[in-house]
């Protein structure tokens, strides 16, 4: 069951306003989750001493790299930051468009919802695989569309990374083509094995062909075009309801049935 009357569980499926409340704070949070990296914030000098250690072959330049990658106090947490940084842009543009980003009850699903349950005996939530739009809980659910009761199909957990970053439905939703996408999504999958590794961004690392500048240039573009404008322009043209939307959370009263 999902409270819809609390920010931090499902408040943002109540109407219009408060889903572009929550989307815009999430889109603000990607952009300061990326730009707190310690490896980004270097990520121009670095890219200079890999040219000129693998290109110019300038001696003493890879010496530099590697001492510049050992200055960063914690290259894993950066490797967090980038991962939940793109995952609250994924879920940002996925509740933008309607879909739900809170994972669903298998167990009332199965009870009283079979739509949404697949396989031969029940045992997947058709979430797993396929993004699910959020009239179309509150229409199995008889709810209105205004409103503020708990949806008895959604619990307060959000949707696992690793769906977002394999399953194709979903990738398609906030695709950018192809190209971009044959990139970035292996790229984030190998952050997201990183995170719990002590040898990211290491000598040994850097020497196997590791994740070198090139790869954090392409997500510093990507922050900057399809996350940081997009956040800035869907701000400017839904100033308005964005801010009745922060009016009507704070108003909200998380004892009202």
């Amino acid at each position: 069951m999902l409270d819809l009357r609390k920010i931090e569980d499902g408040a943002c499926y109540i109407d219009e306003e408060t889903k572009n409340y929550v989307a815009w704070s999430m889109l603000s949070y990607c952009s300061k989750m990326f730009w707190g990296c310690e490896t980004i914030k270097k990520l121009d000098r670095a890219k200079s001493l890999s040219d000129k250690a693998f290109i110019e072959y300038e001696p003493g330049a890879f010496t530099d790299l590697i001492d510049l990658y050992k200055s960063i106090e914690s290259p894993v947490l950066d490797a967090v930051r980038i991962v939940i940084c793109f995952e609250n842009y994924f879920k940002a543009i996925l509740l933008l468009k309607n879909f739900v980003i809170h994972r669903m009850d298998i167990n009332i699903c199965r009870e009283h919802f079979p739509q949404f349950v697949t396989g031969k005996a029940q045992k997947q939530l058709l979430q797993n695989s396929t993004p699910i739009l959020i009239s179309d809980i509150k229409q199995a659910e008889n709810r209105d569309d205004l409103s503020a009761k708990p949806l008895q199909t959604l619990n307060n957990q959000t949707i696992d990374i690793g769906a977002l970053l394999s399953q194709p439905k979903y990738r398609a939703v906030y695709s950018k083509g192809k190209e971009s996408d044959d990139k970035l999504f292996p790229l984030l999958q190998s952050l997201k094995k990183t995170r719990n590794s002590l040898h990211f961004l290491n000598i040994e690392y850097l020497a196997s062909g590791g994740l070198g500048a090139g790869y954090f240039l392409f997500l510093r573009d990507y922050v900057s075009t399809h996350i940081d404008t997009y956040g800035e322009n869907f701000y400017k043209d839904n100033e308005s309801s964005i801010k009745t939307g922060k009016m009507e959370i704070e108003d909200l009263d998380p004892e009202e049935v």
